[in-house]
């Protein structure tokens, strides 16, 4: 091949390659963004959450400002329907949310534990406690990792809402004085390494359970279906960030999703107070009743498709649906 035939041929590679690098980059683009959108919907959710932060900081300076000699229990709780109604609103538009099982909860006055599964990010807790506060005129106390404590202006937040990382012996005087408390013992450990198959990850943690018989109050299994539908963890190298978590003590596996699915959260039956039992059997109890939830409205393993699908159901198959809960 002569310099002129070399020079020819070399010149047409160059210009395809030239050629083909906005065809490169475009592909690379269309690749990249939806995995982008669904590693960056998560921090929507926690912006939404934060929001209330610089909300209430602001509703407290406008307190102090302008309606010092107000009734402060007042104040806090006309700021905190208002947040309800946001909640309220973000749960039925991005996951058509509906609660089953609110006759469950006691009368005004009535202490009662609610033990949850924890998602890989709790937006349920969040939506049924608007629910509550709207419909059942009821705040549900919360108890929260020790974690959330390091958010800056976070305290302000958990003073208003009753979030605490709740020793026993705070938890027993909150049931004791008639009020809702909620909490997850699987925490953060669940929450990060929980899957699509909706094993209970709860370990040997039996502290609800004293809670519960010290209080001698009823606990009310809870689980949301969906949920982890909703927002997962990433699956690869599991050990590793099992490793990372037992050290650090804060999330470590990162998360993606935000799916508008539907979310429904079902209440169960109430288990009630029972003296005899221990700690352990009352644990072992209670998981067994939320496996049962699990097993009874949760398809395994659960499907992102087909969670958005659920969103579609017809009027009557959710009103079937919901009188046969009512059976149960």
């Amino acid at each position: 091949m002569d310099n002129e035939s070399i020079s020819h041929v070399s010149g047409g590679l160059g210009s395809t390659l030239i050629a083909a690098v906005p065809n490169w980059f475009g592909w690379m683009h269309n690749l990249s963004l939806p995995l982008l959108v669904v590693f960056l919907l998560p921090w929507m959710y926690v912006l939404l959450i934060l929001s209330s932060i610089p909300y209430l900081h602001l509703c407290n300076f406008l307190r102090l400002r302008f309606w010092k000699q107000s009734n402060e229990d007042e104040f806090w709780k006309a700021a905190r329907w208002l947040m309800a109604y946001v909640w309220n609103l973000h749960s039925k538009l991005f996951h058509g949310y509906e609660v089953t099982g609110l006759e469950h909860l006691p009368e005004t006055g009535g202490g009662a534990l609610l033990i949850y599964y924890h998602g890989a990010l709790p937006i349920d807790m969040y939506y049924l406690t608007a629910e509550t506060m709207l419909k059942c005129n009821r705040l549900i106390h919360t108890v929260g990792d020790r974690f959330l404590d390091r958010i800056p202006g976070w305290r302000l937040v958990s003073r208003v809402m009753n979030v605490t990382s709740g020793s026993v012996q705070s938890c027993v005087a909150t049931l004791r004085a008639g009020e809702l408390l909620s909490i997850a013992p699987g925490g953060v450990y669940e929450a990060q390494f929980g899957d699509s198959v909706y094993e209970v990850l709860w370990k040997n943690r039996t502290g609800f359970a004293r809670v519960a018989l010290e209080a001698k109050v009823p606990i009310i299994p809870m689980f949301t279906v969906n949920i982890r539908e909703c927002f997962r963890t990433v699956s690869f190298a599991k050990w590793l960030f099992v490793r990372l978590y037992s050290v650090l003590k804060v999330p470590v596996l990162p998360i993606y999703g935000g799916f508008p699915v539907k979310l429904r959260t079902v209440l169960g039956k109430p288990i009630p107070y029972d003296e005899s039992l221990s700690p352990v059997a009352l644990q072992e109890r209670v998981a067994a009743a939320i496996a049962e939830l699990v097993r009874e409205h949760q398809r395994v393993p659960g499907d992102i498709l087909q969670a958005i699908g659920d969103r579609f159901e017809t009027v009557h198959a959710v009103e079937q649906r919901e009188e046969e809960d009512t059976k149960l």
